[in-house]
């Protein structure tokens, strides 16, 4: 193997990569990850990501209002219809009145669904495994680290927070 252009062989001391490169390959390997996932949710329950979204989300809140399950999932509440509508239809969901607001739904998985969800959870674990096999467990380790510290420093709408303090100017 050659050294880079500096000079320096790679791993001898900190290469500065820039942000942006980072930045790229993990929305560009995020994209690689989502992609497969959706083949997987096809293969294996036949629905597509959002539709399974939404069912996993149901599973946590179950009974799910469906105001709760827009926000939740980061949709308008004309987008969680449309797909209740499709899943209802399917035998997927049930909708029944919510006995403390008489304008709000309530949403239930059926027997289907839920023998979906337990099938689906059990692909998921195969993918993740697939997916971080070439990791052993100290670069898993490091890796749920460093996604943590991304994943706290994103504001609860995805937003960056504010700059740290010792960035902000007077």
């Amino acid at each position: 193997m050659s050294a880079p252009a500096s000079g320096r062989q790679p791993g001898t001391e900190r290469d500065e990569i820039p942000a942006r490169d980072i930045v790229a390959l993990l929305f560009d390997t995020s994209r690689r990850l989502c992609l497969q996932s959706d083949r997987l949710l096809g293969a294996t329950i036949g629905l597509s990501e959002a539709r399974a979204r939404l069912l996993v989300t149901v599973s946590e809140l179950e009974p799910a209002r469906m105001g709760r399950l827009a926000s939740d999932l980061g949709v308008s509440p004309r987008s969680v219809t449309s797909m209740v509508d499709a899943l209802e239809r399917d035998g997927l969901i049930t909708r029944e009145p919510d006995p403390e607001d008489r304008r709000a739904t309530l949403l239930r998985l059926t027997a289907d669904s839920r023998a979906r969800m337990s099938r689906l959870f059990d692909a998921q674990h195969r993918l993740a495994e697939d997916l971080l096999g070439p990791l052993d467990a100290d670069d898993r380790a490091n890796l749920h680290r460093m996604l943590s510290v991304l994943w706290e420093s994103a504001g609860p709408d995805g937003a960056p927070r504010p700059g740290r303090p010792d960035e902000v100017t007077g």
